[in-house]
C-alpha cells in the first residue's frame, strides 16, 4: 500500500497532488472546520457546527480512484453526544431506503455528493440525510436521481481515542456507491456534510457534538482515505482555538 501524507491548517481547503500506483495526476481535496473555536466547559455547554468537505479527481482526464474507507479523527475532548438525542436505527433507515420515518429530531445534518464515472458520466444531483444513530453511529443516507437511481445508505461508526484525538469517525463506502452497475466504478468528486444540532436536556442546551478541551491552543484533526487501487491519502489539520 502507498501512503501520502500532508499537514495544514484545519479550516483551509487544500488541494494535494497524490500520485497513484497507475502514476495518474490525481488530487484529493480536503477540509474540516468546527464553529465555535471556544471549548465547553461543565457550566457552559457549546454546540459545535462541524463542516467536512472532500473530493478526488484527476488531472490528467483519467478516471479517478473510487474510495473505499475514510476516517475521520476528531480534536481530543471531543464528545460526542448521540445517546442524548433522539435516534433512527441505521437498520430501519437501509430497510425503507429513506429517512422520512425518522423519529423527530434524530435528523442532525445535511450534506450534497457527486460522482464521476467513466465515459465520463456524472451524477450531481446526490442529497444527503444525516441521522443520530445513538451512542455510537450516524447515518448518512444518500440519494439521487440522475443518471442512476441512488438510494444508499452509509453507516458510519463512531470510537473514542485517545492521544491528540478524541472521537474517530469510520465511513465505509458501500460497494453499490464504488461501483453502482458491473464494470463502472464511480469515484467520489464531491461529498459535503455539516452536522449540527442542539436540545434542551436537564435545563441545559447540548449539543450533538462538543469539544471539551483546548490544549496548547491547537485543535487536531485528521482524515484518511484508502483508494480501490491499493493506495491512500491521510492529511492532518489543525486550528487555532480557545479554553472556555
Amino acid at each position: 500500500m502507498v501512503r501520502y501524507r500532508l499537514s495544514g491548517a484545519l479550516a483551509l481547503g487544500l488541494t494535494v497532488l497524490v500520485p497513484t500506483a497507475a502514476h495518474a495526476q490525481v488530487t484529493q481535496d480536503f477540509t474540516i472546520s468546527a464553529t465555535p473555536t471556544k471549548a465547553s466547559t461543565k457550566k457552559v455547554r457549546r454546540s459545535v457546527n462541524l463542516k467536512v468537505s472532500t473530493g478526488t479527481r484527476d488531472a490528467s482526464g483519467a478516471q479517478p480512484p473510487s474510495t473505499k474507507n475514510v476516517q475521520i479523527f476528531f480534536p481530543r475532548g471531543s464528545r460526542w453526544n448521540g445517546g442524548l438525542f433522539p435516534t433512527c436505527a441505521p437498520s430501519a433507515i437501509s430497510s425503507a431506503r429513506t429517512t422520512e420515518d425518522c423519529p423527530a429530531g434524530s435528523m442532525i445534518g445535511t450534506g450534497k455528493a457527486a460522482g464521476l464515472a467513466p465515459g465520463p458520466i456524472t451524477q450531481n444531483d446526490l442529497k444527503i440525510s444525516i441521522a443520530n444513530g445513538g451512542k455510537s453511529s450516524l447515518s448518512m443516507f444518500v440519494e439521487g436521481t440522475s443518471p442512476l437511481r441512488i438510494q444508499s445508505n452509509i453507516v458510519v461508526k463512531i470510537s473514542k481515542v485517545s492521544g491528540k484525538y478524541g472521537l474517530r469517525t469510520d465511513i465505509p463506502i458501500p460497494a453499490n456507491l464504488q461501483e453502482p452497475a458491473p464494470g463502472v466504478p464511480v469515484a467520489v468528486t464531491l461529498f459535503s456534510i455539516s452536522i449540527k444540532k442542539t436540545a434542551k436536556i436537564k435545563g441545559k442546551t447540548r449539543g450533538i457534538i462538543e469539544i471539551d478541551r483546548c490544549d496548547g491552543g491547537i485543535w487536531n484533526g485528521e482524515g484518511t482515505f484508502d483508494y480501490a487501487d491499493g493506495t491512500d491519502f491521510e492529511a492532518s489539520r489543525t486550528l487555532k482555538c480557545t479554553k472556555g
